[in-house]
């Protein structure tokens, strides 16, 4: 197997020559930067996974990803910047659930985005990144607050709006719609699974042992706070 030329220089993957495109070679297309840059954020999130924030260097994400680190500091100008952009890629899902709640039936709302939660915590990407953050999250402050900020906090804030508007509309009965409730939902739905993950046992494989967990901590979610759902549940998810 023949060795790489250490002194070639890396391939800049914003070059649209790079794609095997017959087209003619120029400035890349928006639809090229947006495949650049979630190729790279993919690269990047893999190696953050596999050897954790500190042992990850722009430079081995460059080299894994054949693009220039130039490449990588127009987009992002940090470590920090990247990792916080893998963080926000991996959880686009969820945030655009956030974004989306109408307040039309609240109780439901919070219901689908608590499963949603539960499933996004499983997945081993996201794992990967919990590991980094209680690992390495004392090593970087900001690192950490700004995860936190971008991340943390919406959660939160979108649990509360949820539980203050279904108090308003009479779907859970006064007084439960405050940070106490909203941290203690989101330990039930998430805490043991999400810790057992952690320490590697296999937790809820299946999408129907997760929905039976689920349904079970949402009944004594809606018990806890006095629930009368608007509907009957239908499959979270």
């Amino acid at each position: 197997m023949t060795r790489p030329d250490k002194s070639a220089r890396p391939l800049d993957m914003a070059n649209p020559c790079l794609h095997g495109r017959k087209r003619r070679c120029g400035r890349p297309t928006s639809h090229d930067t947006e495949e650049l840059d979630q190729y790279l954020l993919e690269i990047a999130a893999g190696l953050f996974v596999q050897h954790g924030y500190a042992g990850t260097s722009i430079d081995q994400i460059a080299r894994k990803a054949s693009a220039s680190k130039q490449t990588l500091y127009r987009r992002y100008p940090s470590k920090e910047a990247l990792f916080v952009a893998v963080i926000m890629d991996l959880t686009s899902s969820l945030l655009q659930a956030m974004a989306d709640i109408s307040l039309k039936d609240p109780l439901e709302e919070l219901r689908q985005i608590s499963f949603l939660k539960l499933e996004f915590s499983l997945r081993p990407e996201a794992l990967g990144i919990y590991r980094i953050l209680i690992s390495d999250g004392h090593r970087h402050p900001s690192l950490l607050r700004q995860v936190v900020e971008a991340i943390g906090e919406p959660f939160h804030n979108a649990f509360i709006r949820l539980l203050r508007a279904a108090e308003e509309q009479g779907q859970i009965e006064p007084g439960h719609a405050d940070d106490t409730t909203a941290r203690l939902l989101t330990g039930m739905i998430t805490g043991w699974p999400k810790d057992n993950s952690l320490f590697g046992e296999e937790t809820l494989e299946t999408c129907a042992d997760r929905v039976a967990y689920f349904d079970r901590a949402w009944s004594f979610f809606l018990r806890a706070v006095g629930g009368k759902p608007r509907t009957a549940d239908t499959p979270p998810g």
